[in-house]
């Protein structure tokens, strides 16, 4: 499927849906035959979905609800958690399932299982350990089977933008700018609304499960186009991808632990000697990552070790067929061997600020699955809750489209009260993020924010990466051409790297994903989300408190800085 073609004029769309995972797909599918819909993206179905292990989490079993469901989400989210999200998503969990079987996705029979930070057995898997690859065929083949316009090969440039109605400084999205690989050229795609699903922004970490694509074009571009961002200090590092030397990391599922493996260090002793419901190995994925991190640098090694041998041959076979593939690839045998794992930046909370139905801050411009942040995960994620939210949070973007004629109206933006000071050039570490090519540069800045933007940050470090990041700011901004290709992507993860490092040095505790060694503490004062925008100072933040049950709402603050939108 590589031309946009078929139902309608391509110029002429009522929604343009950026992405192809498992979030894009159900919003393009839950308006097909009703809208003017069109898919564009960079590699059809080839992002963090089909790589996916973990499998989708429900509460479907016996004895389990959606509410203790929603409780284990919000304990995972440390104490940043939207509530009402929490509820909405969690409630609405097994009618997504339902929806993907009924698009042809075939789940493994018999009872769910239990992964880390789960109370009960609740995560259900197809073909063992392949269940995101088993979910993206599924939905491509039904994108296909309703003759849907797909356009592959094509990179998100910017967002159409223009002023919105008669109130100044507002402005809705029209459309997208995109570079069509195929035929070498850029087009402007104009729609009533843009649905962004472009996935994270793993890649700016030299160690990542995260896709070559999850570059952070999505959120570069709405950045630039006025919209605001949330949470991006907020990194999950899977405790468990596999150091074979492989970019990206293999995952060797959470599930894996689950079925009775256990961590060691690398001399071979437990890593937990207690391992009960929701500790030890089993503890939620930024506590599991921290501990595997002491105990590297105590004993001065990068990596611990995964002993998978308690689980019997049939079961890593019938269960784990990807996992077991890729430890033989790498010339390891995890029936007799034990496998080097290290934690792996995995998964960003941060995003596009959203509500429950992907609606951002910018008219005619929706986020869903990871790029927007919906506040359901909070400063971490709980296991198998991601592809549950693109499936739900997708199908209610696709509804509020239908009710109101495949027009997005914004959510509610935060005051923003700060203008951000970037760390002053003083010694200046060498990254040489400049020269050398794009290849170059995306490898310096991935080994550089691995460094010091990683399992555990402190001041020092994120500083001196600031002020790296700042110095190495590209000439480009007063090139009026568009940036395509390896260039562009390289600066879109040096935009989406800055704000992330900006926010990680202004958050002074340690909470969920964001561990700082120099404020080791979690603070009541910190209980707040962190809302940043580019404004004409630069970049200017703003909060959103969490209330009491994990409800969110504008920070009082005082009077917007200067500059700030």
């Amino acid at each position: 499927m590589s031309e946009l073609a078929g139902q309608h004029n391509p110029d002429d769309l009522d929604v343009l849906v950026v992405g192809s995972g498992i979030a894009g797909l159900t919003v393009a599918l839950g308006l097909a035959g009703r809208l003017r819909v069109a898919v564009v993206s960079k590699e059809m179905g080839g992002g963090s979905t089909e790589l996916a292990q973990g499998g989708i989490a429900a509460a479907v079993g016996a004895g389990d609800t959606a509410a203790a469901h929603a409780v284990d989400t919000l304990v995972a989210a440390a104490g940043l958690g939207d509530t009402g999200v929490a509820e909405l998503v969690t409630a609405q969990a097994a009618e997504a399932v339902a929806r993907l079987v009924g698009f042809g996705a075939r789940f493994d029979t018999g009872a769910p299982a239990r992964e880390g930070g789960h109370g009960v057995a609740r995560v259900l898997h197809a073909r063992g350990d392949a269940t995101g690859a088993e979910i993206s065929h599924a939905l491509m083949g039904a994108v296909k089977d309703r003759g849907l316009p797909v356009l592959t090969g094509t990179s998100l440039i910017e967002l159409l933008v223009e002023p919105a109605g008669r109130t100044e400084g507002t402005r809705r999205v029209v459309g997208a700018l995109v570079y069509d690989g195929a035929l070498k050229k850029v087009r402007a795609l104009r729609a009533r609304t843009t649905v962004l699903a472009t996935g994270g922004y793993g890649q700016l970490w030299a160690g990542t499960t995260s896709p070559v694509t999850c570059s952070g074009d999505g959120l570069a571009a709405a950045l630039r186009a006025g919209a605001q961002l949330a949470d991006l200090e907020f990194v999950q590092f899977h405790p468990t991808g596999m150091a074979f030397g492989l970019d990206p990391r293999p995952l060797a599922s959470e599930a894996l632990r689950g079925a009775g493996a256990r961590l060691r260090d690398s001399a071979g002793r437990y890593l937990h000697e207690h391992n009960g419901p929701g500790e030890g190995d089993l503890a939620p994925r930024d506590v599991v990552s921290r501990s595997m991190a002491r105990r590297m640098a105590e004993l001065g090694t990068d990596y611990c070790l995964l002993d998978a041998t308690p689980i019997e041959p049939e079961e890593l076979q019938g269960h784990f067929p990807t996992f077991l593939r890729s430890c033989l690839a790498a010339g390891t045998d995890p029936g007799t061997a034990h496998v080097p794992v290290s934690p792996t930046a995995h998964y960003t909370m941060g995003g596009v600020l959203t509500d429950g139905d992907g609606r951002t801050t910018l008219e005619g411009l929706m986020a869903v699955g990871e790029v927007g942040c919906s506040g359901l995960h909070g400063a971490n994620r709980l296991a198998s809750n991601s592809l549950l939210e693109g499936a739900v949070v997708g199908a209610r973007a696709a509804a509020a489209l239908l009710e109101d004629d495949g027009r997005a109206a914004p959510r509610p933006a935060v005051a923003l009260v700060e203008v951000v000071s970037e760390p002053a050039p003083g010694e200046l570490i060498d990254l040489s993020l400049q020269g050398g090519g794009p290849a170059a540069e995306r490898a310096a800045l991935r080994e550089a924010m691995q460094t010091y933007v990683g399992v555990s940050r402190n001041g020092a470090g994120l500083e001196l990466v600031g002020a790296a990041l700042a110095a190495a700011a590209s000439s480009s901004e007063a090139d009026h051409e568009p940036l395509v290709g390896a260039r562009a992507e390289v600066e879109n993860m040096r935009q989406v790297a800055r704000a992330t490092v900006a926010l990680a040095l202004r958050r002074c505790e340690s909470r969920g994903a964001h561990w700082r060694t120099d404020h080791p503490g979690t603070s009541e004062r910190w209980r707040t989300r962190q809302v940043l925008a580019l404004s004409a100072g630069g970049m200017a933040v703003g909060e959103l408190a969490v209330a009491d049950g994990g409800a969110t709402e504008p920070a009082l603050s005082v009077a917007p800085a200067a500059g700030a939108q």
